[in-house]
Parts: structure tokens; C-alpha cells; sequence
């Protein structure tokens, strides 16, 4: 699954934890969705690499580019999944 279905299939963009970010955060955490559809979809892609690295690594980049602190790009992702599993926040 493309990691920009998950804003279909689970309407991230709806989500409460999506709505209270800033419209900095937004962009970035498009971005953040974006990229890993990119690292997936490239032709040069290698299954064996660790997806987490991956992930990692988008974080990285996104977090320099758009100048916003790792734990509010990671507090976002953790409030996110929380509440697309119904975990309690």
C-alpha cells in the first residue's frame, strides 16, 4: 500500500491529530508522506533495506527542510497511528 493511500483509507487528513497541526507542520507532514511514497515507488528500490531506515531517513529530511524540531514530526506520527488503530491518546 502506498503510504499517500493511507490519507484515502484512513482519512489522515481528517484526523484530529492531522487538524491540530500548524499549517507549517501540514505541509511538512505531506511532505513526510510524499517522500516515503517516492523511496517505495522508485525503481531503484531494494526490498532488502530495512523500510524503518527508510523511514528514518525521510524523517531527516524533512525535519531540515522545513525547520521544525524531530519530536513534533515523531509526536504527530505516534498521535496519528494512535488514533487510526482507536488506541487510546
Amino acid at each position: 500500500m502506498k503510504t499517500s493511500n493511507i490519507f484515502e483509507d484512513y482519512n489522515v487528513s481528517g484526523s484530529t491529530a492531522y487538524m491540530s497541526l500548524t499549517p507549517k507542520m501540514k505541509k511538512a507532514v505531506n511532505e513526510f508522506y510524499k517522500m516515503l511514497d517516492n523511496e517505495k515507488d522508485s525503481e531503484g528500490y531494494d526490498e532488502e533495506i530495512d523500510f524503518c531506515d527508510n523511514i528514518e531517513d525521510c524523517v531527516k529530511k524533512v525535519i531540515l527542510k522545513h525547520d521544525i524540531k524531530k519530536e513534533q514530526l515523531l509526536d504527530y506520527i505516534e498521535l496519528e497511528v494512535r488514533e487510526q488503530l482507536k488506541l487510546e491518546v
